[in-house]
C-alpha cells in the first residue's frame, strides 16, 4: 500500500508534506473507522494527498442478495477515498481552503462578486458540483452569500464566522500579521485565566500530574522549538479541558492558531534561559491549580499569556 506505483506518492510521501506519522496517514487514507482521529488531522491529510496526487487502489464493489437468494453485485455509496463521493469531497475541500484563502488575505476583497460557476470550475479544474459544494462551505462560514440576480459575493469581514477552526486554520495559511496575533491574544486574556481559575476548582489529582509534566517537558535542556510548542499548546489545552467547561474546550482552535502563529515568530528559546523562565512561569499555573488558588491560577495564566503577546508584536519574525 506505501509502496510508489507509476509515480504515485507514497504513504511516507504524504506523512512528511502532512506532518503526521505513516500510521496515522494510513488509518485516515484506508479509513480505519475504529480510529479516533481529529477532523483536522483527517483534513490536511487528505489535502497533502490531493496535492500530491495520490490516488488510492478501487475498492471492491460490495455484494447484496437479491430476492431470490441470488448474489449481486453494486457500487458502494459510501465509498472511502478511492469513489466518486470521496474524491468530489476532497476537491470540495481543497478548493473551498484555496477560495477562502483568498478571501482572508484579501486576494478577493469584501463585496467582490466570484466568478461563475463554469469559470471557476474551469480555474479550478474541477466540476460544477465540485464548485457548488465548496460555495455551500463558504457560504456556511460567513463568508460567501449569494443572491439572485447579484451572484456569489464576498461578505463584509464582520460576518466572517472567525471562531470556526477552518476559517482560523485558513486565516493562518493566508497570513497572520501583527495586529491579527494581538486581536488572538486579546480572546485569550479574556477567556484563559478564567479557565485557569476554573481548573484550581474542578481539578483532579491525574489534571494536576498531566499539568507538571509538560510544565516539566518545555523545561528539558536543549528542547527543540517545535518540542515547546507542543509541550506549550498541550499544556494550555489541558487547562481548558481541566476546567470541564464545554465551551472552553471548544476555543482549542483559537488557542492553537494565536499560540503556534506567535511562537513562530519569536519563542522563548530566543533568548538564553528563556525556556526555563517559560517553563517556570507555567508551573506556577499548574501549582495554583494544584492548590486551589483561583486568582493565583488566573493571574498567573494572564502573566504567560503577557508574555507571549510582548514577544511576538516586538520581536522580529522568524524567516
Amino acid at each position: 500500500m506505501g509502496r510508489r506505483r507509476s509515480g504515485m506518492p507514497t504513504m511516507n510521501d504524504i506523512a512528511v508534506a502532512s506532518g503526521y506519522s505513516q500510521t496515522t496517514v494510513s488509518f485516515v487514507l484506508n479509513r480505519v473507522a475504529d480510529q479516533k482521529i481529529p477532523e483536522t488531522t483527517r483534513r490536511r491529510i487528505a489535502e497533502a494527498a490531493f496535492a500530491l496526487g495520490y490516488a488510492p487502489p478501487a475498492a471492491p464493489p460490495k455484494r447484496q442478495h437479491t430476492r431470490n437468494g441470488q448474489a449481486g453485485k453494486r457500487g458502494n455509496p459510501d465509498a472511502g477515498p478511492s469513489g466518486s463521493q470521496g474524491m468530489t469531497r476532497t476537491f470540495t475541500d481543497s478548493v473551498a481552503r484555496k477560495i477562502a484563502v483568498d478571501i482572508l488575505s484579501g486576494g478577493r476583497p469584501e463585496g467582490s462578486n466570484l466568478p461563475l460557476d463554469a469559470n471557476l470550475g474551469v480555474e479550478f479544474g474541477v466540476s460544477r458540483t465540485v464548485i457548488r459544494e465548496a460555495m455551500k462551505v463558504l457560504t456556511s462560514k460567513g463568508l460567501l452569500e449569494a443572491k439572485a440576480r447579484v451572484g456569489t459575493r464576498v461578505r463584509k469581514r464582520s460576518e466572517w464566522h472567525l471562531f470556526d477552526p477552518e476559517v482560523l486554520l485558513w486565516q493562518a495559511e493566508a497570513g497572520l500579521d501583527t495586529r491579527f496575533i494581538q486581536h488572538l491574544g486579546e480572546m485569550r486574556l479574556i477567556l484563559e485565566p478564567e479557565a485557569a481559575a476554573l481548573a484550581a476548582q474542578r481539578r483532579s489529582e491525574t489534571d494536576i500530574d498531566h499539568l507538571l509534566s509538560l510544565a516539566d517537558k518545555m523545561a528539558e535542556t536543549e528542547i527543540s522549538a517545535d518540542s515547546f510548542a507542543r509541550a506549550d499548546l498541550d499544556f494550555h489545552l489541558a487547562v481548558a479541558a481541566c476546567a470541564d467547561n464545554p465551551f472552553l474546550i471548544a476555543i482549542g482552535a483559537l488557542i492553537e492558531i494565536s499560540l503556534i502563529s506567535s511562537l513562530r515568530r519569536s519563542w522563548p528559546g530566543d533568548v538564553a534561559g528563556g525556556t526555563v523562565l517559560s517553563a517556570a512561569d507555567h508551573r506556577l499555573i499548574a501549582t495554583a491549580i494544584a492548590t486551589g488558588d483561583c486568582d493565583g491560577a488566573r493571574q498567573a495564566m494572564r502573566k504567560v499569556i503577557r508574555d507571549g503577546i510582548d514577544r511576538s508584536t516586538t520581536r522580529p519574525v522568524h524567516s
